[in-house]
């Protein structure tokens, strides 16, 4: 965009579509005053089925996510892509008419998500009793690297942590091997959804700046922990351990990923019975469903009848190209499927005509950009990424002059006071 009124229209036509649009949450405000992935994340997901998200960030210091993979045309994919739908406005919230612009917008929202560490909210002026009482329909969901009491509560956060302290890193790796971080923020997507579930949840029962409002204290380990539960269990009730196994699964068999003729990898799930005796059939070796030792999936899971059954199926696997492998499964309803790199889903028919992900323009560069679409399906009001992320403090005016009635003289007086 070539000037600042042309960025004003854009963001003034981008609220009044979602506040007039048949989205299932256009009449919700959120104020976004968390950085990085948990928090933001349960903001984005609120984002796509339309919330307003007035996403706050620091005059002097922008969320690190804008830094993060920046390509050498300015765009800045996280942030393209988990700021979508978002209005970024620019708040000191150490100033007095900083923390004005936060109270007024408190009393204005219905939502407020922050991942400070424990403390630092209370310590800028913004204790939970004092936010409810201005806001009594006001829900705040509170992420933090081990939630806001026990005994680590002051500790730093961060996903790579939580991923460890939840069991999934120690898992994470080939029997006897190094563990293997996830590729991806995954504790932080993780608790990032179980916050929005969350809010989901309190949102039944609550009226704005009437009646609902609620704190929702989530630590960043617990919802990827909860994953591990049966493991826990098992062992609080055997003492033994579970141990890594790589691409399988302890209670389950077979389940693994396997390489094909032509250097391809390929995901296997044949752990019910009626898969694997077909899976066994087509693979040559119809004799293994007659033998007790592979009759049912206690049986399989042992480590030397896994061991044949993994040897089995490479074999088999390895004999067939990708294409070759995924036709006779296809026919045969074995659950085989490819193991896919970013080229491969770009490809794919079946993510275009899904349209898994869809085509929009960043309002910015003019450079067309390809974002995942929203996760859900909703048959009457599907969600909808309406815009890429925006950038730093790109809604002040819309926001300060819209929603919070100043003046354009009260604007530019909170510019000269670093207040924005």
């Amino acid at each position: 965009m070539d000037s600042k009124e042309e960025m004003n229209k854009f963001i003034r036509e981008q609220r009044s579509a979602a506040r007039t649009g048949p989205l299932p949450l256009h009449d919700i405000r959120v104020i976004d005053l968390a950085t990085v992935v948990a928090a933001p994340f349960a903001a984005t997901l609120m984002s796509d089925f339309g919330a307003e998200v007035i996403k706050a960030e620091s005059p002097n210091a922008p969320d690190a996510l804008r830094r993060w993979g920046v390509l050498e045309e300015g765009i800045q994919p996280f942030w393209s892509v988990f700021a979508r739908n978002k209005l970024p406005i620019t708040i000191n919230l150490k100033s007095p008419e900083g923390k004005e612009i936060f109270f007024r917008l408190v009393e204005k929202s219905d939502v407020l998500i922050e991942n400070m560490r424990p403390g630092t909210m209370e310590r800028l002026g913004f204790d939970m009793d004092k936010l409810l009482a201005l806001n009594p329909g006001l829900i705040i969901g509170r992420i933090s690297g081990y939630g806001q009491t026990g005994p680590y509560s002051s500790k730093p956060g961060f996903g790579t942590l939580a991923e460890g302290f939840s069991g999934f890193t120690y898992l994470n790796a080939q029997p006897g091997g190094v563990p293997i971080n996830a590729p991806l923020a995954l504790a932080d997507f993780i608790v990032g959804m179980h916050l929005a579930f969350a809010i989901m949840m309190a949102l039944r029962g609550q009226e704005r700046g009437v009646k609902g409002g609620d704190v929702i204290d989530m630590s960043l380990y617990e919802p990827l922990f909860g994953l591990f539960g049966a493991d826990f269990l098992s062992y609080a009730l055997t003492g033994e351990v579970p141990e890594p196994q790589g691409s399988e699964l302890s209670y389950v068999a077979p389940r693994n990923n396997y390489l094909t003729k032509d250097g391809r990898w390929v995901a296997l799930s044949g752990a019910t019975q009626k898969p694997f005796e077909r899976l066994m059939e087509i693979a040559g070796h119809p004799e293994m469903n007659d033998d007790p030792r592979y009759k049912t999936n206690e049986e399989r899971i042992k480590e030397e009848n896994r061991k044949v059954i993994n040897r089995v199926i490479s074999e088999w696997v390895g004999k067939n190209n990708l294409e070759e492998l995924l036709d006779i499964c296809d026919r045969s309803g074995i659950t085989v499927g490819p193991v896919a790199n970013m080229k491969d889903i770009f490809k794919d028919v079946h993510y275009k005509e899904r349209e898994s992900y869809v085509d929009i323009e960043d309002p910015i560069t003019k450079i067309p950009l390809k974002i995942p679409n929203a996760p859900f399906r909703f048959l009457k009001s599907p969600g909808k990424i309406r815009f890429p992320g925006l950038p730093h403090g790109s809604a002040n005016e819309v926001i300060l002059r819209d929603l919070l009635d100043y003046s354009s003289e009260e604007v530019e007086k909170l510019k000269k006071a670093a207040a924005i």
